[in-house]
C-alpha cells in the first residue's frame, strides 16, 4: 500500500512539472485565428474595391480602343476616297486612281466599302456617277434606292450653291447608316510625295461613299469585339452596339442577353464618327448646332458575363471569402485536433504511469511472497512435511499469477506490434470455452467457482488463433469472477445465429455483480483502463484485459459487446464469423491448454 501510494504520489508530481508549451500555444492559436477571420475578411473587401475599380478602368480603356479602331478604319476608307475639283470634272484621275489602290492595298478591310458615288451637276441639272473599278473612272449610274431618298436634299444644295452658297457641310442622311456624304474638295492633293497642291475654281458636288453594312456587323464589328473584350480579366463580356437615335435599334449582338440599355452596361461608347478637324464628313446627326465637335451614329455598350461588375467583383468576393474562411476553418480544426490529440496523449500517458506504478506493485507482491517463503524453505524454519506442501502449493499460485501477469503484457506488447496471433485454423468453439475455464479457475483463488455452462450441440467451427482466443475468453470469465458477485457466479453460453448475411458464433460470459456505470461504459476497452470501483476496492488488475479481448476479437474478424443494468450484473458477448460448413475442427486440445498467453 505505501508503494502504491508512493507511485501515485510521483505520477502526480510529473503531471503537475509537465511542459505548458502546447497548452499556451494552442490557448494563443485560438486567440489569433479570430482577429486573423476579421483582419481576412477586411482584406478581401478591400482587395474586391481593387479589383472592382481595376477591370472597370479595363473595360473603359478596351471599349474607347474599339472606337478608336472602328472610327480609324472609316475615317481612313473615307478620308482617302474623297474626290477633288479636277476628278469631278474630269471623271477619273491618275491622283485619284493612284489613291484608291493605295488605300485598298493597306486598307485591313478593303471590304468596308461597296461603292462610291460622285454626285454633281451637269448643264444647271443634278448628275450621278459611279466609280467604276475596271476602267477606273466616274461612270453616269441610276439613282439607286438608298440614295434616292436624299434627291430632294441635294437639289436644294444645288440650288443654294447657283444662289451663291457653299454647300452646306452640317446636310445629314439623318437615319441612313450606310452612307456618308462630304462636299467635293476645294483643293487636289498629288499622290506623288512633295508635290504642291493646286487650286482650282470650287464646283458643286458631293463624294457619297456607300459603306457595306452587313460585312460591318458580320465580320468587322465581331472580329473587333473578340479582340477587345473576350477574355478581357480573364472573363469575357456581353457586347451589343445600338444605332444613336431614340429608338436604339439593334446594329449587333455579342450575345443574346448583351445590354440594350446603357443603363445596364459596364462601360458605353459613342462611335461611328469623326472628330473635329479640317474636314467633317456629313453624317447622320438630328443637330444643326455649327459648334458640335463630335458625330456619333452608334453607341457600344459592354456587359460583364455575370450580368455588371458589381455582380462579377461579389462573386469574387464570396470566392475568396470561402477560400480564406475554410483555410482558417482548417486551421481551427487543426488546432482542436490538436487540443484533443494533446489531452488524449496526457490521459494516456497518465493511464500507463497508472499501469506502471499498479503493475509494479502487482508484480512486487508476488514476488515478495515467492521469495518469503523460498527463504522459510532454504533456511529450514518449515519442517513439517504438511507445512511444506503448503508453502509449495502457496509458491505455485503466485508464480502462476506472476506468470500471468508478464503474459499478459507482453500479449498487449505483440498485438500492438502486430506480431501477437499465431497461425489460424478451424477451432471448436466448446474447445475454447473449456480450456479457458481451465485455465482460469487457478488463477482465481482457492474459493469454489460457480460455472453454469450452456453450450449449444453441433456448433459449427471458428477460424482463428486457438491461444489467442482461448486467453480472451479466459479474460471474461476472469473479470466475472473479480467483478461479479459474492457467489462467485460465472455464465458462460455458447450458440450458433445469423447476423445479417452471414452465420456467427456468439458466446456471452454473464455475471450477477453491480454492474457497469454509464459514465465508464466507452471507456472500457481502453488499454490501462480501471474502473473506480476496481480501483477503491483495490481489486487485483492491471487494466489490459478487456482491451485484449477487444484486439483480439477485432483481428479475427469479430466484434465485442457489453449488457448491463446496474444491480444485475453484466455480459459481455463475443460475435466470431462462423466456419464454411463443411470445415472441420482442427485437434489442438494440446495446444488450447497451452500456458495463457493473456
Amino acid at each position: 500500500m505505501l508503494y502504491r501510494n508512493f507511485a501515485r504520489a510521483t505520477l502526480r508530481a510529473v503531471t503537475l512539472k509537465r511542459p505548458l508549451g502546447l497548452p499556451l500555444l494552442t490557448a494563443a492559436l485560438l486567440v489569433l485565428l479570430p482577429t486573423l477571420a476579421v483582419l481576412q475578411y477586411q482584406w478581401v473587401g478591400q482587395l474586391s474595391t481593387a479589383e472592382r475599380d481595376r477591370m472597370q478602368r479595363n473595360v473603359r480603356i478596351a471599349a474607347a480602343q474599339f472606337r478608336d479602331e472602328f472610327d480609324l478604319e472609316i475615317g481612313r476608307a473615307f478620308l482617302s476616297l474623297q474626290v477633288g475639283p479636277v476628278t469631278a470634272r474630269e471623271g477619273s484621275s491618275d491622283r485619284y486612281s493612284e489613291a484608291y489602290d493605295t488605300w485598298v492595298n493597306t486598307a485591313p478591310h478593303p471590304q468596308i466599302v461597296s461603292s462610291i458615288f460622285l454626285v454633281d451637276a451637269d448643264a444647271g441639272a443634278l448628275r450621278l456617277r459611279r466609280w467604276n473599278l475596271s476602267s477606273h473612272a466616274f461612270q453616269p449610274a441610276d439613282w439607286p434606292e438608298v440614295l434616292s431618298r436624299w434627291r430632294p436634299q441635294l437639289e436644294q444644295e444645288l440650288a443654294s450653291f447657283k444662289a451663291g452658297q457653299m454647300p452646306d457641310r452640317r446636310m445629314t442622311f439623318r437615319g441612313e447608316d450606310s452612307l456618308l456624304a462630304a462636299p467635293l474638295r476645294s483643293l487636289e492633293l498629288n499622290a506623288v510625295a512633295g508635290s504642291r497642291p493646286q487650286t482650282v475654281t470650287p464646283v458643286f458636288g458631293f463624294t457619297v461613299v456607300q459603306l457595306d453594312l452587313p460585312f460591318i456587323r458580320h465580320t468587322l464589328l465581331p472580329e473587333l469585339v473578340q479582340r477587345h473584350f473576350a477574355h478581357q480579366d480573364d472573363a469575357s463580356y456581353r457586347v451589343a452596339v445600338v444605332d444613336a437615335d431614340p429608338a436604339h435599334d439593334v446594329v449587333y449582338q455579342s450575345d443574346p442577353d448583351a445590354p440594350l440599355d446603357p443603363a445596364r452596361a459596364d462601360a458605353t461608347e459613342s462611335f461611328f464618327g469623326f472628330r473635329s478637324g479640317p474636314f467633317r464628313p456629313i453624317a447622320a446627326d438630328a443637330s444643326t448646332d455649327s459648334r458640335r465637335s463630335d458625330v456619333r451614329r452608334w453607341h457600344l455598350l459592354a456587359q460583364h458575363q455575370s450580368g455588371s461588375l458589381e455582380a462579377a467583383v461579389a462573386g469574387l468576393r464570396r470566392r475568396n471569402l470561402a477560400i480564406s474562411f475554410s483555410v482558417l476553418l482548417l486551421l481551427s480544426i487543426s488546432v482542436a485536433l490538436l487540443a484533443i490529440s494533446s489531452q488524449r496523449a496526457q490521459h494516456l500517458a497518465n493511464q500507463q504511469m497508472e499501469f506502471v506504478a499498479g503493475i509494479s506493485h502487482e508484480l512486487r507482491t508476488p514476488v515478495a511472497v515467492i521469495r518469503s517463503a523460498a527463504e522459510n524453505l532454504s533456511v529450514g524454519v518449515v519442517g513439517n512435511a504438511e507445512r511444506v506442501k503448503r508453502y509449495g502449493a502457496m509458491i505455485h499460485a503466485e508464480s502462476l499469477r506472476l506468470g500471468e501477469m508478464v503474459e499478459r503484457v507482453l500479449q498487449y506488447a505483440g498485438i500492438e506490434s502486430g506480431l501477437g496471433l499465431g497461425a489460424r485454423a478451424p477451432l471448436a468453439p466448446e474447445e475454447i470455452i473449456n480450456a479457458a475455464i481451465d485455465s482460469a479457475i487457478p488463477l482465481l483463488g482457492p474459493d469454489r467457482v460457480n460455472v453454469h455452462r450452456e453450450i449449444a450441440d453441433a456448433l459449427p467451427p471458428v477460424i482463428g488463433d486457438a491461444a489467442a482466443l482461448r486467453s480472451a475468453v479466459q479474460n471474461l470469465i476472469a473479470n466475472a469472477v473479480k467483478y461479479g458477485g459474492t457467489d462467485r457466479w460465472v455464465g458462460i453460453r455458447a450458440e450458433h445465429a445469423r447476423d445479417r448475411r452471414r452465420q456467427v458464433i456468439r458466446i456471452t460470459v454473464s455475471d450477477h455483480g453491480p454492474g457497469i456505470p454509464a459514465a465508464e461504459l466507452p471507456h472500457i476497452f481502453d488499454p490501462f483502463y480501471r474502473g473506480a470501483d476496481a480501483v477503491a476496492r483495490q481489486v487485483h488488475g492491471n487494466g489490459l484485459g478487456l482491451s485484449l479481448v477487444k484486439r483480439i476479437v477485432t483481428a479475427h474478424g469479430g466484434q465485442v459487446a457489453v449488457s448491463t443494468r446496474p444491480g444485475a450484473g453484466s455480459a459481455f458477448i463475443i460475435t466470431l464469423p462462423a466456419a464454411e460448413p463443411d470445415t472441420r475442427a482442427t485437434a489442438v486440445a494440446s495446444e488450447i491448454g497451452a500456458p495463457v498467453h493473456s
